[in-house]
């Protein structure tokens, strides 16, 4: 059994072990000290990531950016009755479901492709059916009536670029653009979105997504107590780097409009090609679609 180390020598240890690879940001001014379960978690993450399942579907599957992605049609607005009848789940079916026991193509920027099966159209109407929110927008009594339901493909955003997609496209009465979903399952293993502040300490939370910039990715976090973000830190090894969010630990009310907040994360050399994941080990940063796509 291994003994367990003093608080600080801890401390120690994983801080001695962070710099080998070369990649940490200072402590953000004012902001609480980062503590060893933190550094430890963020190592422990890297670690799981280099030579596993994940890596290899990141590399050579597909990954895409959203499991289960679904695009609005064009014409859809908020205050639209339409988009409030999608939201309540008040669809009615008036066409037949195409078949799908067959299989579709993923193909990807590099010339390569995948077959994967094709998923059941008839769950995808029942995701669509089975939500339903309490109506806020007037009228609370349209209603949505499904047309047709035919296979079609989409651009998304995956691990390997923009790729094209096998979907299911919902063609509804009155509505100039279909809505859409994908109908091949993720490769990518199910994982936590992100870790819970409250398995955090104070002054960390979780990182859900981000973007890259010429010196710098910005990361978007949202705090459960609200407190203000400080620039975060990363953990990097050759492979990848943990992006650890910050805050200044101290809660305060959360105004109406959301907790969301777009703190910095600095590193000492270029990303490259590594992966950018979270406390819970999820990739958060996705090559950016081209206007094109």
């Amino acid at each position: 059994m291994l003994r367990r180390l003093p608080t600080a020598a801890l401390l120690l240890t994983v801080l001695s072990v962070l710099a080998v690879p070369g990649d940490s940001s200072p402590a953000p001014a004012g902001a609480p000290a980062l503590t060893g379960e933190v550094l430890e978690r963020a190592r422990r993450v890297a670690a799981a990531w280099s030579d596993s399942e994940s890596q290899r579907i990141w590399r050579t599957g597909y990954y895409p950016w959203l499991y289960g992605e679904r695009w609005l049609p064009k014409d859809f607005t908020p205050e639209g009755g339409a988009f409030a009848a999608l939201l309540g789940g008040r669809i009615d079916m008036a066409a037949d479901f195409p078949p799908f026991s067959d299989t579709g193509t993923v193909s990807f920027p590099d010339g390569t492709s995948m077959t994967l099966p094709l998923t059941d159209p008839r769950s995808a109407y029942e995701d669509l059916v089975k939500y339903h929110d309490t109506c806020t927008m007037e009228p609370c009594d349209t209603r949505l009536t499904v047309t047709a339901v035919r296979p079609a493909t989409h651009r998304q955003r995956t691990s390997r670029g923009a790729v094209t997609v096998p979907v299911w496209e919902f063609v509804f009465a009155g509505v100039d653009y279909p809505y859409a979903v994908t109908a091949v399952e993720s490769q990518a293993p199910s994982l936590d979105y992100s870790v819970k502040d409250e398995d955090l300490p104070a002054g960390v939370t979780d990182v859900v997504l981000a973007s890259e910039d010429e010196e710098a990715l910005e990361g978007m976090i949202e705090p459960e107590n609200c407190a203000d973000a400080r620039p975060g830190e990363v953990y990097g090894t050759a492979d990848v780097l943990v992006l650890i969010g910050r805050t200044t630990g101290r809660p305060r009310t959360c105004p109406g409009t959301g907790t969301v907040q777009y703190p910095r994360f600095t590193f000492t050399r270029p990303l490259g090609d590594r992966v950018v994941l979270n406390l819970a080990g999820r990739p958060v940063l996705f090559p950016e679609l081209l206007p094109e796509d």
